[in-house]
């Protein structure tokens, strides 16, 4: 996997210019509003999509500005390449666009989305298992998205799919082979997101069994997946027939009442509190107990992530602050903190690059 060297930013978020050289471990501080989550944001662009924040590319660019470019310098396995991300204006719309060494081509692009792994932490996780059933959905897919790099494209299918579905459901007479053609599609991408889902959830809770054994941290955690419709029996039969059953009230509210899309997350601490009953610090605790965990996972794999977390410094105790430090000793990994003090990241060791923001 790759490490960022440095960046460039120009006409890009609240940056008209901006350059900034990196190490393994980087600390990003100053006042609110000044910019330190767009870095964070710009390197996550790097990966596939549009960033850790989904935001539309024409919001990436500078005020009265064309376009934004974001220049870096990545190094792999002692290899150094320039990659650049810029905005092009094409049919219409803004688009993101992959340039490495000078070459934009479908090997290119799918070298640089393969080789890097991200894995994040933002402010609204600290209340991740009181915020809605989605937003936990989106939490684990990232989770399996971090090793694979191919698990976007099974969600966007799926989800292309249920909105066809609920299409042909609305016509006033549609073709019975079109629909169980559709829902076939459905049958498919569903059992293989439940599969990866299911997966992800038990190499978490053996790397979260181990790491519990060698630290001493609060509690114990355990993830488990809620669908009132999804077991393990559930074959493709029995989801072609339960998709059948479920034609007329789907056609009337909507989407699928049935499906990968209505899971739950939650978790069981110390085997027997909902993790919703904790406090904000406690949530937070274990969140970054749950990436320790993935971050050991994709290092064992061979696959270095880069993390970032942003603003990570509310409910900062000393538990918390013991994990990030651990995090950092532990793998050889790179990471991006953003904080709004220097002061607040004194735990950390003497080896961290403290950057200013307002002297970036």
């Amino acid at each position: 996997m790759v490490k960022v060297n440095n960046i460039t930013l120009k006409n890009y978020r609240n940056f008209k210019s901006l350059k900034a050289n990196f190490e393994n471990v980087n600390i990003i501080y100053g006042n609110n509003g000044t910019g330190k989550t767009n870095i964070l944001e710009s390197i996550s662009l790097m990966g596939k999509g549009r960033g850790f924040r989904n935001a539309n590319i024409i919001n990436l660019i500078y005020k009265n500005e064309n376009n934004f470019l974001v220049e870096s310098e990545i190094e792999q396995n002692l290899n150094k390449y320039n990659l650049k991300i810029y905005s092009e204006y094409f049919e219409n719309k803004y688009k993101k666009i992959l340039n490495l060494d000078n070459e934009n081509t479908k090997d290119t692009n799918k070298f640089i989305e393969t080789s890097f792994s991200f894995l994040y932490f933002l402010p609204e996780m600290e209340r991740l298992f009181l915020s809605s059933p989605t937003y936990r959905r989106n939490f684990l897919d990232k989770l399996i998205f971090s090793k694979n790099k191919n698990y976007n494209k099974l969600i966007n299918s799926y989800k292309r799919n249920i909105i066809e579905r609920s299409k042909i459901l609305n016509l006033p007479t549609y073709d019975l082979n079109w629909i169980k053609t559709i829902e076939n599609a459905i049958i498919k991408t569903g059992l293989e997101i439940y599969k990866l889902r299911n997966k992800q959830i038990s190499l978490l809770n053996d790397e979260l069994e181990h790491f519990n054994k060698y630290n001493n941290y609060p509690f114990s955690a355990k993830f488990e997946i809620e669908d009132n419709f999804y077991n393990n029996t559930i074959d493709e039969q029995k989801y072609a027939k339960s998709l059948e059953g479920t034609r007329n009230i789907d056609s009337q509210i909507g989407g699928a009442k049935i499906g990968p899309h209505k899971s739950d997350l939650y978790a069981i601490v110390n085997e027997q509190t909902n993790a919703s009953q904790l406090s904000t610090g406690q949530q937070k605790t274990l969140i970054l107990m749950t990436l320790f965990a993935q971050c050991k996972y994709l290092i064992n794999q061979n696959i270095k992530p880069i993390l970032l977390f942003d603003e990570i410094c509310s409910h900062l105790d000393d538990i918390n602050r013991k994990i990030l430090l651990d995090l950092t000793k532990q793998f050889d990994a790179q990471f991006f903190f953003t904080g709004t003090e220097k002061s607040l990241f004194s735990f950390m060791s003497t080896n961290v690059n403290f950057y200013n923001i307002s002297k970036l």
